[in-house]
C-alpha cells in the first residue's frame, strides 16, 4: 500500500494571548471512517480594564507670607504650582472655593487674636477704607496648557462656593500633565487692625471636565451661623482636621450632623480649645492622639477610641468612630463618674451631644422619625441617617476593646447621666430602636453631634427677639418655658410690657391683648419691630393718627381704639376673670393692612400689626382658635377665660365696635384671625356666653388681637 503524503492542512495554528506570540500548539494527524481529515482548537481570552484616575499635585514655588504697612497695596504674595494628571479621555475641570469663611458664608482673612470682625473680606480694592485680598492664577505651557475661566487670569475676588477655575478637554501623559500657578494680592486699609490674618483656598480636580459642580460648604462647623442650617443638606468643614460633614435641619427642628463624628481619623496638629472644640479648658492635640486605640492594645485606658471602617448599607455613611465616654466628654468624665451630666466634650464648638432620658432629644427626634426604616434612611431618602458602625466593649483591664456587630448595632452618646457609671443612648439593635437606653462609659459607641442653639426664655428681653429665631433656638425657648406661667417681654415699639406663655397646644401665646396705639409711638413701623414686609414702612405719624373716638365703621382707613369704661386714653380697664387689660380694637385695615371693602382677589393676611416674630392666629375649622379650644385644657368657656396661672388661656371680654362707641365691654370677646372666609369677610374667635373658636363676621368691625409667635 502506498504511503499518503501529509496535507499542511493539517497543522493547527493558535494564538498565545498571554505572550502575543504565534505558535504550533500541536500537530494531529487524523482519520475518520471515510478517511477524512479534522482539526480542533481552544482560544485563551484576557481583558484588562484601565479605570480612570485623576491627580493634583501642589508645589509651594514662593511662602504666603508677607509683612504688609496699612494704606498699602500688595501683589504677588505666594506662588503655588499646581500639577493634574488625568486619564480621562474628556479630560477635567480645576475648582476653587475659600476655605475660609465667616457665619454668613463669605471667604475672610481670619485674624489669629483679635475678634472675627476684623477680618478682611475677599475682594480686589488696592485703595480705599476697606481692606481685601484676592487671587489670581497663570497657566504653564506645555502639551497640556489648562484653559483659564474668564476674570481669573486677573486678580479675582475668592470664590465663596466652589467654582469652575480651570480645565482641559482631554487626557495628559503621566509625565508632565497639566500645570496652572496661583498667587494672591491684598490691599490693607489704613484702618486695619494689627494682627496675623490667615485665608485659604481649596483647589479641587473632577472628571470628565463637564462632571458638576462640587458641593460648597457653607462655613466651618465653628463659625457658622444657625441659619446656614435648613431642611435641605449642607456641607460644613470641621477646623480641627477638615473633615467634611453633610449637616441638615431635621423634623424635630434642631440642627444635626447627618454623619458619626470621626474625629481622630488621621493624627490632630491642632489642640482641642475652647475655640474649636466644645470645651472650657484645652486637651492638647499628641494627648488625643495618644487614646486611639491600635492593633495591639488591650487594656482599658481613661481615654480610647477606635476607628470602625466602613460604610453603611442602608444610610450610605461612613462607620466613623467609636468612643468611650471619657474620649466622648474630652477627659471631663471618667468611666466611673456617676450622675453627672457631660457639659463637655469633642464635638466641635457651638455643637455639643444630644440630650438623653424619656425627654431628651434623642426621643424628640424618634418621635418625628418614628420607624426602624426612617430613622436609618439616607439623606437623600429622606431619612435620619444614623449608621450601625458596631460597639466595642472593656470589662475591666485586659478587655479586647474589638469593634462588634458591625451592621446589626448602633449606639449613640447623650450628654444624660443614668446612674453610676453609665449614659443614655439611643440603641439601634437589630430590627428595634430605643431611643432612651442606657449604656456603660468604658465601652465606646458613636457620636452624632447637634447645633446648640440654647436660647432659654430669660436671654429675651422684647417680643421682637423672637424675630429671626432658627427652630432650634425657637424649640430651646419654648421648652425653657412652663406650663401655667407667664413670663414678660417688653414691646420695642412702644416698651409696653406684655404678658406671654406657653399653652397645650405647643405654641408660645401673648397671654392678653394687644394694645399699641394706646399711647403715640415714636418709632416707623418696619420689617424689623412689626409682622410686615421687609420693604414697608409707616411712619409713626400715619399710626399715631389711626386713634379715633368717633369711629364709623370704615373699610378703607385704619381705627384703633384703646378700650376703657371711660374712654380714657391713659386708662386700661382689666377683665374680672382672665385678670388681663381689655386692651386696644383695631378695625381689619388697622389690623393687617387690607383694606378693600370688596376685594375678589385678596388672600389671607400675610402681614399684620403684632411685633416681628408674632402673627395673627389661623381661623377657621382647621385653625389655631379652634385647634386651642379642641383641647380639653381649655375646651369650656370657663377654661378659656381663666388666668394662665389657673391652666386657662386668659381671653379677656374687650368687646368691639361697629359704629361709633365701644360696646359689650365684659360681656364678650372677639378676636381676628389671618383667615378670610369670603372677599370681605374673615374667620374669628368669639367669646360671650360660649365659645366660637370659628366664627367670622366682616371687616369694617373693630376687635381685638392676641398674637402668636411665630414657628
Amino acid at each position: 500500500m502506498p504511503k499518503r503524503k501529509l496535507n499542511k492542512t493539517n497543522f493547527v495554528i493558535l494564538q498565545d494571548f498571554a505572550f502575543g506570540t504565534i505558535a504550533i500548539s500541536s500537530l494531529f494527524l487524523l482519520f475518520n471512517a471515510s478517511g477524512a481529515n479534522a482539526t480542533t482548537s481552544s482560544v485563551d481570552s484576557v481583558s484588562i480594564e484601565v479605570p480612570v484616575a485623576c491627580t493634583m499635585t501642589s508645589t509651594v514655588n514662593t511662602a504666603h507670607t508677607a509683612t504688609a504697612n496699612v494704606g498699602t497695596y500688595q501683589e504677588n504674595i505666594g506662588e503655588t504650582t499646581f500639577n493634574v494628571i488625568c486619564n480621562d479621555a474628556n479630560g477635567f475641570s480645576v475648582y476653587a472655593v475659600g476655605y475660609t469663611n465667616d457665619e454668613f458664608g463669605n471667604t475672610t482673612m481670619k485674624p489669629s487674636a483679635i475678634a472675627d470682625t476684623n477680618a478682611i473680606a475677599t475682594g480686589t480694592a488696592t485703595s480705599g477704607n476697606v481692606s481685601n485680598w484676592a487671587m489670581k492664577l497663570t497657566v504653564v505651557t506645555g502639551d497640556y496648557a489648562p484653559t483659564l475661566e474668564t476674570g481669573f487670569n486677573a486678580y479675582h475676588v475668592v470664590p465663596a462656593e466652589y467654582t469652575k477655575v480651570a480645565s482641559y478637554s482631554s487626557n495628559t501623559d503621566s509625565s508632565s500633565g497639566s500645570s496652572f500657578k496661583s498667587t494672591y494680592a491684598a490691599f490693607v486699609a489704613s484702618a486695619q487692625p494689627a494682627d496675623t490674618y490667615t485665608g485659604k483656598v481649596k483647589y479641587t480636580v473632577v472628571h470628565p471636565a463637564n462632571a458638576a459642580t462640587p458641593i460648597t460648604p457653607a462655613a466651618t462647623m465653628q463659625n457658622m451661623d444657625a441659619s446656614v442650617c435648613t431642611t435641605t443638606p449642607k456641607q460644613v468643614i470641621d477646623d480641627r482636621d477638615e473633615h467634611i460633614y453633610t449637616i441638615q435641619r431635621l423634623a424635630d427642628g434642631n440642627c444635626w450632623m447627618m454623619e458619626n463624628l470621626d474625629l481622630g481619623r488621621t493624627d490632630l496638629t491642632t489642640d482641642l480649645t475652647s475655640v474649636n472644640t466644645n470645651l472650657s479648658t484645652t486637651v492638647s492635640a499628641s494627648t488625643f492622639n495618644g487614646w486611639k486605640k491600635t492593633a495591639s492594645s488591650n487594656a482599658y485606658t481613661a481615654g480610647e477610641f477606635i476607628l470602625a471602617d466602613g460604610t453603611d448599607a442602608t444610610s450610605g455613611n461612613a462607620y466613623g468612630t467609636l468612643y468611650n465616654y471619657y474620649t466622648a466628654s474630652a477627659g471631663t468624665i471618667s468611666g466611673s463618674d456617676n450622675r453627672n451630666n457631660a457639659e463637655y466634650d469633642i464635638c466641635p464648638a457651638g455643637w455639643r451631644l444630644p440630650t438623653g432620658d424619656q425627654a431628651g432629644e434623642y426621643p424628640a427626634l424618634y418621635a418625628k422619625y418614628n420607624s426602624l426604616s426612617l430613622m436609618r434612611a439616607s439623606v437623600a431618602d429622606s431619612g435620619a441617617a444614623f449608621a450601625l458602625p458596631g460597639i466595642f466593649y472593656y470589662y475591666g483591664s485586659g478587655g479586647s476593646g474589638s469593634i462588634n456587630s458591625q451592621d446589626y448595632l448602633g449606639f449613640y452618646w447623650s450628654s444624660t447621666a443614668i446612674g453610676p457609671g453609665g449614659r443614655y443612648v439611643l440603641m439601634i439593635q437589630g430590627n428595634s430602636i430605643s431611643a432612651a437606653s442606657g449604656y456603660g462609659n468604658s465601652s465606646g459607641a458613636s457620636m452624632r453631634c447637634i447645633l446648640d442653639e440654647s436660647m432659654p426664655i430669660s436671654e429675651l428681653t422684647y417680643m421682637q427677639d423672637f424675630n429671626g429665631l432658627t427652630p432650634g433656638q425657637r424649640a430651646s425657648v419654648l421648652n425653657s418655658m412652663a406650663y401655667n406661667t407667664t413670663y414678660s417681654l417688653l414691646d420695642n415699639r412702644d416698651n409696653r410690657t406684655y404678658e406671654i406663655a406657653k399653652l397645650k397646644d405647643g405654641n408660645i401665646w401673648m397671654a392678653e391683648n394687644l394694645d399699641l396705639g394706646r399711647t403715640d409711638i415714636n418709632v416707623d413701623l418696619t420689617s424689623a419691630n412689626t409682622n410686615i414686609n421687609s420693604n414697608t414702612t409707616i411712619p409713626a405719624t400715619y399710626i399715631n393718627s389711626w386713634k379715633n373716638h368717633t369711629i364709623v365703621g370704615a373699610w378703607n382707613s385704619p381705627d384703633l381704639l384703646p378700650i376703657t369704661t371711660s374712654n380714657a386714653s391713659d386708662y386700661r380697664d382689666t377683665d374680672s376673670t382672665s385678670g388681663t387689660p381689655y386692651g386696644t380694637l383695631y378695625n381689619y385695615c388697622a389690623a393687617t393692612f387690607i383694606c378693600e371693602r370688596m376685594d375678589y382677589n385678596f388672600s389671607d393676611a400675610t402681614s399684620d400689626i403684632c411685633p416681628a416674630g408674632w402673627r395673627l392666629p389661623t381661623g377657621g375649622a382647621t385653625g389655631e382658635f379652634q385647634a386651642l379650644y379642641n383641647l380639653t385644657d381649655y375646651n369650656t368657656l370657663a377654661k378659656m377665660r381663666a388666668p394662665i396661672a389657673s391652666g386657662g388661656a386668659a381671653f379677656a371680654l374687650a368687646g368691639y365696635i361697629i359704629s361709633y362707641d365701644p360696646d359689650l365691654q365684659g360681656i364678650a370677646g372677639y378676636y381676628w384671625s389671618s383667615t378670610k372666609l369670603d372677599r370681605s369677610t374673615m374667620y374669628k374667635l368669639t367669646i360671650n356666653s360660649d365659645v366660637k373658636p370659628a366664627d367670622s363676621n366682616l371687616r369694617n368691625y373693630s376687635y381685638s388681637i392676641r398674637c402668636i409667635a411665630k414657628s
